[in-house]
């Protein structure tokens, strides 16, 4: 005897669009050399944004606090404007550029050629974030 069963329902599998979503910050005017901003950035790219800000609040550099600042900026950006998931996020693009230079002359440094000048280097950092909703 087989028994017939009349209330089967087939397997109904739901499939998620995964909508990925980036995210920019940039500052155009850091007071600090893109030497040594960069020697941070360099360190950060291959980390998670969340990684990196707890490295960076343990780095005493001025570049680290810049950088902070920064960090926290795109990942707060990214949660309440665009409604992302902060675990998803990863670094997309971290650029830094050199900024306007200040120059000055001063006689102590030199009287000849580019001795007697003062540059003072200023850095553009920008910084692209990607995650998921």
């Amino acid at each position: 005897m087989a028994k017939t069963v009349k209330n089967i329902k087939p397997a109904v599998t739901e499939v998620k669009e995964i909508q990925i979503v980036s995210v920019r910050y940039q500052n155009k005017n850091l007071m600090i050399s893109p030497r040594k901003l960069r020697l941070l950035v360099n360190r950060i790219r291959i980390l998670l944004p969340s990684v990196a800000l707890t490295q960076l609040k343990f780095t005493n550099t001025k570049a680290a606090r810049l950088l902070v600042k920064s960090v926290q900026n795109v990942i707060a950006d990214a949660k309440n404007n665009f409604g992302l998931n902060t675990d998803t996020l990863k670094f997309d693009i971290i650029k830094v550029d050199e900024g306007q230079k200040i120059k000055r002359m001063d006689k102590s440094h030199g009287s000849r050629f580019a001795r007697g000048l003062i540059q003072k280097r200023h850095s553009r950092l920008e910084i692209i974030v990607k995650g998921n909703k």
